[in-house]
């Protein structure tokens, strides 16, 4: 008796499962379509068929890390505490990092020189920029600079940014360090700059 036949996305679900590994094991550059292919049980042709290059495979993959990544952010409560916004936050990326250490690769740990997957790579950090610039929104902000909030808040937003991704990239070869060590040196770090932006408004 045959198997039953798998749905389309079940299948494309499998592959992606499949190259993960693959990629996890053999880097970007040394993976092939066919051991894709073999590990998810599948001829390469059909892999051809969902996916067109190595690149637009990889690229579905970060994009689904990236997805899970800001889903743990919009899972958090809200708070009126701006102090609590922050810390939590902090504490949520680096425990996704240490639960999901292909993502922690893929996004912080090795960025993508392929065009077609840079291009994925930059849309995510862009929504990550997005996400907390809606943060500081909310958040009554003392500010001396004379722009617009909203431009203001997506400055104060990439620098965030580009510190949490500084120090996961850090992390990344420093994993002796504790994660809470970390959570609380990069929370403390972001919250003397912000906490100072909110004390006039307090």
């Amino acid at each position: 008796m045959s198997g039953k036949r798998l749905t389309r996305e079940a299948r494309r679900e499998r592959i992606l499962a499949a190259a993960a590994g693959v990629f996890a094991s053999a880097g970007y550059d040394a993976a092939g379509m066919r051991e894709v292919a073999a590990a998810a049980g599948i001829s390469t042709p059909v892999l051809y068929d969902h996916f067109p290059a190595k690149a637009r495979l990889y690229a579905a993959l970060l994009e689904s890390e990236v997805d899970d990544l800001l889903a743990g952010w919009a899972a958090l409560p809200p708070s009126d505490d701006p102090e609590v916004l922050l810390r939590s936050r902090v504490s949520a990326i680096f425990a996704w990092l240490e639960a999901h250490e292909r993502g922690w690769r893929m996004i912080f740990a090795e960025p993508p020189s392929d065009p077609a997957v840079a291009s994925v790579h930059r849309r995510g950090q862009e929504r990550a920029t997005a996400n907390l610039a809606a943060l500081f929104h909310g958040v009554p902000l003392d500010l001396t600079a004379r722009i617009p909030r909203p431009l203001a808040d997506e400055v104060l937003a990439e620098a965030c940014k580009s510190a949490l991704n500084g120090v996961a990239t850090w992390w990344w070869d420093h994993r002796d360090v504790p994660r809470e060590e970390v959570v609380a040196l990069t929370a403390d770090l972001l919250w003397r700059g912000l906490g100072k932006l909110t004390e006039g408004e307090r």
